[in-house]
């Protein structure tokens, strides 16, 4: 059997997805960041069973460190190696006057926001993880820039490392209320509620007819604390999409 594979390394966390050949997603995990992608990529195919061979994989990185294990690893066992950078052909027009230092994962998940509703709308690409950033794509395919800003949890160890007396508090430990009552909900609402209205600013600086679309780890803390009350939708598989879409439409 055929599959491709997507692997995207965040700052975090190590992660895959392997598809079968009608574009779904056969087993999506996380794997050891201490070790080269293609370790991951191997258990992939482990885990899709039988007779396996990956004549495809689209990689993105934000770790700069472990490319070139990364890249090395993952050659060894496939035909076909993208590694996506600002460079790499795609229907996104990239407007960024750096294009050289446009995180991958960012351009991967733009990629992921046209895949799921097409170019006919602007759209918020946001991806809520260590960091947040905050992506504005035009009408057609047009990447026009955006922001990066603490993420939630980055917020709340900050706010424990630099001052004498808070406390570091966890974003899913507790409740979220509009006005904490405690220094703890105080932390975490502020480090949440903060987040949720950054997001609303940039939603409304992106238009009113745009449409909002969330992944990274965090992003289930804001809909889950009903904090979002505009147009949107949730994929937590959004950069795997974009990196899926640029194998199937490399010519």
């Amino acid at each position: 059997m055929e599959v491709k594979i997507t692997i995207d390394r965040g700052n975090t966390a190590l992660k895959g997805a392997i598809w079968d050949a009608d574009g779904n997603i056969i087993c999506a995990m996380r794997g050891d960041d201490s070790l080269p992608a293609g370790e991951l990529a191997r258990e992939l195919c482990a885990k899709a069973g039988g007779a396996v061979s990956a004549p495809a994989v689209a990689y993105c990185s934000v770790v700069a460190s472990d490319r070139a294990d990364d890249l090395a690893s993952l050659r060894s066992m496939c035909g076909r190696l993208i590694d996506l950078d600002a460079s790499t052909p795609m229907p996104l027009q990239i407007r960024y006057r750096t294009p050289g230092t446009l995180g991958a994962d960012r351009i991967a998940a733009a990629l992921g926001a046209i895949s799921l509703v097409g170019t006919e709308r602007p759209l918020l690409v946001s991806d809520i993880g260590t960091a947040v950033t905050y992506d504005y794509v035009a009408p057609g395919g047009i990447y026009e820039g955006g922001n990066i800003a603490p993420g939630i949890d980055l917020r709340l160890r900050a706010l424990a490392a630099f001052t004498d007396t808070l406390p570091a508090v966890s974003a899913d430990g507790g409740p979220c209320p509009c006005w904490g009552k405690t220094t703890a909900e105080a932390m975490r609402s502020g480090a949440v509620r903060g987040v949720a209205a950054e997001l609303a600013y940039y939603h409304r600086a992106a238009g009113d007819d745009a449409l909002s679309v969330l992944t990274g780890g965090s992003a289930r803390l804001l809909i889950d604390s009903n904090n979002i009350t505009f147009d949107y939708i949730h994929d937590p598989c959004l950069v795997h999409k974009g990196l899926y879409s640029i194998i199937t439409n490399e010519k």
